[in-house]
């Protein structure tokens, strides 16, 4: 009988049996499916593909195919053995790794094309793709598609999870799986960043590697991934942020920059992208005028060691909304972007004045978007400077308590504000600060005193996060789209409920973790903060 004669030409191999000394291959119901013809096989039931010896003096191997189909047949190969890149029996994809009769080995798919020829010593199968050695010294890696990447005698090489990394001894280049060579081996440690992009290390320190050269250069003492296109670095000791370099390059801007240009008097520049969410068009216009009604924004974003993604685009469209929305005058409206501790001062002294001479009968808006920080000590809460220290915030920061006693001390109708950090101490900043405006350590809450409603964008030791799809700080986002959709005429109890609820359910969605916040009234307001409107 010939090889490949079946007796079930409709059943599907499930093992092997034997009769009169000679082995076949049967179905689930041990009805053959390829009569009893071979002096040898097996049978890998995980692959679903079975080898078969049909002459002992031969001594070579053939393969067959869950239907019974030769898909190798048996003379070339003395060797055909079942391999995945996971090294466990029942876990695929398979393939089946091939030596030629007492030669090298080659690697093919399970219907037995082949995907790198035998021309080796060694194969390893890895999870991206194949290296291929020989004893000769030349190294070559091979995709599953059977695409020959690079070759050589003098370079090792590492998959890594999304790019080949190459070796010329003791410094580090990397390949792409199209064969191209992405970084060249100049470099002390290379890791992928994003798509296209890599993070390389030179003398100790980390930069960013694309488009044929260093578009961020290594002046980093760490260096992450890009995780929706921001990453963290570190320099001096300290946590900064990154926009990827490939999505917007004209965002990259150093500190000394942005610093430079405030300290000219231009205007203070972002390197985060604009405002251009849904809230930032179509802001609903009023014809009432509030006269005795004045804000004071404060939005910090470029610290020089941690920026507040999007603090700017939160106090300018915050002072849109002011301006158009809730009715303000343009002469009753004062914004401070990146504002110092002197400008801090300066804001809480022109609300005093404001206060006095209107007597008990204006409102004021207080708004601050920026980095909070604890006293770690006391667990009291901080508001940081632009010019501040979170390593001396006692002396540099400006107290939350102090600003509450303040507000109180001010004979005015109401004061409400709206804080858009949280006041938490970094404890692992390059985890947090990935997506967050501060991190983690609960703080004690300083109830307000006199006519002053605090509406908080978390709570307790959470997180107020950003919201990298609208450009947007996420509480300030639901802050703006509620007066949006209201066009201002909303109570607070009806705005805090709104924006609390979005808040909660856009933070679990987007960032897999709870932002809860949270509305501090005075004992003064306690009853009918709920009726309370700002326009």
């Amino acid at each position: 009988m010939l090889a490949g004669i079946f007796q079930n030409v409709l059943a599907q191999i499930d093992w092997i049996g034997e009769e009169d000394g000679k082995i076949g291959f049967v179905d689930a119901n041990r009805r053959w499916v390829i009569n009893p013809i071979y002096d040898g096989g097996n049978w890998h039931s995980w692959a679903h593909v079975g080898t078969f010896v049909q002459n002992k003096s031969d001594a070579t191997v053939g393969a067959i195919s869950q239907t019974g189909e030769i898909i190798i047949p048996q003379g070339k190969y003395d060797i055909i053995e079942v391999v995945n890149y996971h090294y466990q029996r029942n876990v695929g994809p398979f393939y089946l790794k091939l030596r030629e009769w007492k030669g090298r080995y080659g690697l093919a798919n399970l219907d037995g094309s082949i995907i790198v020829p035998c021309r080796f010593d060694k194969i390893d199968i890895q999870e991206r793709g194949v290296f291929a050695d020989n004893n000769d010294g030349t190294k070559t890696v091979w995709s599953y598609k059977g695409r020959q990447i690079v070759s050589s005698k003098e370079l090792s090489f590492t998959l890594e999870e999304a790019f080949i990394k190459s070796s010329n001894g003791t410094l580090f280049g990397a390949y792409t799986y199209d064969g191209e060579q992405a970084v060249p081996c100049n470099y002390e440690d290379v890791q992928w960043a994003a798509d296209d992009i890599f993070i390389i290390k030179s003398q100790g320190l980390y930069g960013y590697y694309a488009l044929g050269r260093e578009v961020i250069p290594c002046i980093y003492y760490s260096a992450k991934p890009f995780v929706n296109d921001v990453a963290i670095i570190k320099k001096d000791g300290e946590v900064r942020m990154l926009k990827n370099p490939l999505k917007d390059a004209s965002l990259i801007m150093t500190d000394e920059s942005l610093q430079a240009n405030k300290k000219k008097g231009g205007p203070v520049l972002s390197r985060y992208p604009p405002p251009d969410s849904d809230v930032d068009k179509d802001i609903p216009e009023t014809t009432v005028k509030q006269d005795k009604t004045f804000a004071f924004i404060i939005c910090n974003e470029n610290y020089p060691k941690a920026p507040v993604p999007y603090a700017l685009n939160d106090g300018r469209m915050f002072r849109e909304y002011c301006l158009k929305t809730l009715g303000l005058p343009q002469e009753n409206v004062t914004l401070y972007e990146d504002a110092t501790f002197a400008n801090i001062i300066q804001a809480i002294e022109k609300m005093k004045q404001t206060a006095k001479v209107y007597d008990g009968e204006a409102s004021l808006i207080v708004y601050y978007a920026g980095h909070g920080y604890p006293d770690e000590k006391k667990n009291t809460a901080y508001l940081l400077p632009i010019d501040g220290s979170a390593q001396n915030i006692t002396t540099s920061g400006y107290s939350l308590a102090n600003l509450y006693k303040e507000l109180s001390l001010m004979k005015v109708l109401s004061s409400v504000v709206f804080l858009d950090a949280c006041f938490s101490g970094a404890k692992r900043e390059d985890q947090m600060l990935v997506s967050a405006r501060s991190v983690a350590i609960k703080v004690k809450e300083d109830v307000p005193q006199g006519k002053v409603l605090v509406f908080s964008a978390a709570q307790g030791d959470e997180t107020a996060y950003q919201y990298e799809a609208k450009h947007h700080g996420l509480f300030t986002y639901c802050l703006l789209k509620t007066l949006q959709t209201t066009g201002g005429d909303v109570d607070m109890g009806s705005l805090t409920d709104r924006v609390i609820k979005q808040v909660k359910r856009q933070s679990v969605v987007i960032n897999n973790k709870l932002q809860t916040p949270t509305v501090i009234p005075s004992q003064a307001l306690m009853n009918n903060w709920q009726t309370m409107k700002l326009k």
